[in-house]
């Protein structure tokens, strides 16, 4: 049983001879080097994992989220996506997809969880905006994830819909796409737009929700999101969940899409969450 705030404190138990620690990681996808690093819990026993996914571009990383994680006692692994902050390849939503899919299976090797000393039947899943969306199509392929939190999450298919039967919207848009394509390899705002109207069925959450039957999910949005707004990205997701077999919960916190000002309520709704998840 906890018995400190591992939001605000450090845990005052800590094992000496098994000290939590941080480790750098190479992972292959596709051949390409995905870069990352793992969060390790103190002492001996086997402990669950939590992918923690980035949004696009991902100049919001959440370590501070992380070592949150890790002081509950989770241990926690947080990657870039091809073509991103130093992962080789070139970046498309796509590939990203493909990247959580290839991290998710290394991390479910048997051998690779002896060495990292954790449970690897007890893989969460926990992503910010375009990670959002990638964690909960990705629960989608992988029966044995079962618990998956989205912060301000995109659903990238029912954006598209939206844009193409409101061409007004779509300047913006694309402006939007432009600055986050400055800082990944061999991307542009047209080629991310293109692969989004391609992709636009398959990449809407709320057609897919028979998918995540059985699933335990958390969705917290922001009430001043300007990026993913409740409307879209929110809203209609929790409305066609409430009506499938699976565990929901959902909270919407008072600040805009990165949680700038609410860093701290963030983390401590993941970590309740965590907690009543029993994981």
């Amino acid at each position: 049983m906890i018995k400190f705030n591992p939001v605000t404190e450090d845990n005052p138990n800590i094992n000496l001879e098994y000290q939590p620690t941080m480790q750098p990681l190479i992972i292959n996808s596709k051949n390409e080097k995905i870069i990352g690093s793992f969060f390790k819990t103190g002492g001996r026993e086997k402990n669950p994992i939590v992918l923690l996914l980035h949004g696009f571009p991902g100049n919001e990383v959440n370590y501070d989220i992380a070592h949150a994680i890790r002081r509950f006692g989770i241990n926690v692994v947080i990657f870039h996506y091809r073509g991103s902050w130093g992962s080789s390849g070139n970046f498309s939503i796509s590939n990203s997809l493909e990247d959580v899919n290839s991290i998710i299976e290394h991390f479910s090797k048997p051998g690779i969880a002896d060495e990292f000393n954790y449970d690897k039947e007890k893989i969460v899943l926990i992503g910010h905006s375009m990670g959002g969306f990638l964690s909960l199509l990705a629960s989608m392929k992988f029966p044995k994830i079962k618990n998956i939190a989205s912060l301000a999450g995109f659903n990238f298919g029912l954006f598209t819909d939206y844009i193409l039967s409101h061409p007004e919207f779509k300047e913006i848009t694309m402006e939007g796409l432009a600055s986050g394509s400055e800082l990944v390899t061999n991307s542009d705002a047209e080629k991310v737009f293109d692969e989004m109207v391609e992709n636009k069925e398959m990449w809407n959450i709320v057609k897919r929700v028979n998918e995540l039957i059985g699933k335990n999910i958390f969705l917290i949005a922001a009430e001043f999101d300007a990026v993913a707004p409740l409307e879209l990205h929110h809203t209609p997701l929790i409305y066609v969940l409430k009506s499938m077999d699976v565990k929901l919960q959902s909270k919407i916190l008072k600040c805009g899409h990165s949680f700038s000002s609410m860093r701290i309520g963030l983390t401590t709704e993941i970590i309740n969450w965590l907690k009543n998840s029993n994981i």
